[in-house]
């Protein structure tokens, strides 16, 4: 009886790719805390490999993936529709997932730091010493194009073949390997091949998450300590990531539709109450939109050079210590946030995927990390609050608590921005579990939800694995180079699944008219 169970287990869940998984990332973290200094100088050489030697493709591959999406949503084929019926989520709903998914509790983060680190980089357009005034401006126009249309683009790249695969060729193994039969076989996906492909979805996956939530709960910690007085420590950060453990927990076990959905729809008030309060009540209003709105201008006339430069002549590193990091650092993302985003995206065509992705998710960051950021700069030219020389001298943890207690009624505005975070921590993890359990089951029906029990193992793993970095004192950004380097793999893959994809499409599609696939989406009131 107990070898028919194991056999029935092995037979619905890739457990051996589940538990190499976890094993090979806990062996990675014993490692690195065995040698440390070995494995930082390990990671950082090959993360300056891959940004140094890759950097200028990977910007080439960035430019042309916009391109694709753009020119597919307006051809034919980006009237297909995903499973012709109505959409499952309403479109506030399916917005707010698909942003809480692709950026994480990492935006609320990053929100308050990143034109700061921007600022003492000083990049440089034209190859010109810039002044301060134009230091700020760049400065904010780069936090828009690390977070905006190339990130999303990068993310909506997975997507598609993800829901292709899944509502229209109706295939129920919603798993990484799987995409890439229509090019290499069934055969090879099931096997060496297609174990190796979905260990790296697992990996990324999971080591991405793990850096999100540990670096999240230090931040919380940081806040809750100024709100109360107590001492921000490892015993504090533990508790809270075991605290939003059970609340994404309770989520993952009551479902998308009555846990992650709702989540998502009470987050977008609170980060619009607290944005808006940030905007009225900070005392920096027209300057904050005229900063926005600025930074918008720059961002549009640059967004070329911004794109593909690499400084070949004063080689600052710049452009591949940031720009190709992020396209890296999203790519790495990707197919985490694409199988997500394809399941709650049934019924929707492929170009409102394309726009909801590259137009509604940039429109998001833009509005975060204009508000926040803003709001920071106007405090440093009145000498309240000095981000960029906070970040020079390693207190980057404590900026957003200090930026919140510079607003008004400050007690009330850290409980909402700390309630953000949590949200936005909690779905991120929600949406990991979702994906990662889906890549385990073999057979995922369209509206099935993976298996309760499964999902929370991974909720386990998910915040188990912070805890243990943070308590072994292992080098978090030694982890994140390591995760990353699996970014060049994922682009081998990526083509490997588009060329397939792709010629499917066109089997599929190719030889009916835009006027035929309307009326096969077509919806019956």
């Amino acid at each position: 009886m107990e070898n028919g169970n194991k056999r029935k287990l092995t037979e619905q869940y890739e457990v051996v790719l589940m538990v190499i998984s976890v094993l090979f990332i806990g062996a990675m973290v014993v490692g690195l805390t065995a040698f440390p200094e070995e494995g930082k100088a390990v990671a950082a050489s090959v993360l300056g490999f891959l940004t140094g030697t890759f950097g200028s493709t990977m910007q080439f591959i960035t430019v042309g993936i916009i391109i694709f999406l753009i020119a597919l949503a307006f051809s034919k084929y980006g009237d297909i529709r995903l499973g012709n019926e109505k959409p499952q989520y309403s479109t506030m709903s399916w917005v707010a997932m698909m942003f809480f998914c692709g950026n994480g509790a990492g935006t609320v983060y990053w929100a308050f730091l990143e034109w700061g680190w921007h600022f003492n980089a000083a990049p440089q357009l034209g190859g010109v010493e810039i002044s301060e005034a134009m230091n700020y401006e760049l400065a904010m126009a780069y936090t828009f194009f690390d977070w905006g249309p190339s990130a999303w683009a990068l993310l909506c790249v997975f997507v598609l073949p993800f829901a292709y695969h899944y509502y229209i060729k109706k295939d129920n193994e919603l798993r990484f390997s799987r995409l890439c039969k229509y090019a290499v076989g069934e055969k090879a996906t099931k096997g060496f091949f297609g174990k190796v492909v979905d260990f790296i979805f697992v990996f990324a996956a999971v080591g991405s998450i793990a850096i999100t939530a540990g670096t999240s709960a230090t931040t919380i910690a940081d806040g809750i300590s100024s709100l109360t007085g107590l001492e921000s420590n490892f015993t504090m950060a533990t508790t809270i990531l075991l605290c939003v453990a059970v609340l994404y927990s309770i989520s993952s076990l009551v479902g998308i539709e009555k846990g992650m959905r709702r989540i998502s729809d009470w987050n977008v008030y609170f980060c619009l109450a607290l944005l808006g309060f940030i905007l009225i009540f900070g005392g920096y209003t027209q300057f904050i939109i005229d900063s926005i709105v600025n930074a918008l201008g720059v961002l549009t006339t640059e967004y070329a050079r911004m794109s593909l430069w690499t400084d070949p002549v004063a080689q600052s590193g710049y452009p591949q210590a940031w720009t190709t990091f992020y396209l890296v650092y999203w790519f790495t993302f990707g197919p985490f946030t694409g199988l997500f985003v394809a399941k709650i995206s049934k019924g929707r065509k492929i170009k409102e995927i394309i726009a909801n992705m590259l137009i509604s998710g940039s429109a998001g960051l833009v509005l975060f990390f204009g508000i926040v950021g803003g709001f920071q700069q106007g405090l440093r030219m009145d000498g309240i609050l000095d981000v960029p020389a906070m970040l020079a001298n390693g207190q980057g943890p404590a900026i957003a608590t200090e930026t919140i207690r510079s607003l008004p009624l400050s007690s009330i505005a850290m409980v909402v921005y700390l309630v953000v975070i949590i949200l936005f921590l909690a779905t991120t993890l929600d949406a990991c579990s979702f994906t990662l359990s889906s890549t385990i089951t073999k057979d995922f029906q369209p509206n099935a939800e993976p298996n309760k029990g499964l999902k929370f193992i991974w909720c386990i793993v998910l915040v188990g694995l912070p805890i243990a970095v943070s308590y072994i004192g292992t080098d978090i950004d030694t982890i994140k180079a390591i995760v990353l380097t699996s970014g060049l793999p994922l682009v081998v893959i990526l083509g490997i699944i588009y060329y397939g994809f792709l010629r499917e499409m066109k089997n599929d599609f190719g030889n009916k008219t835009k006027d035929e696939i309307l009326q096969m989406g077509r919806l019956e009131e």
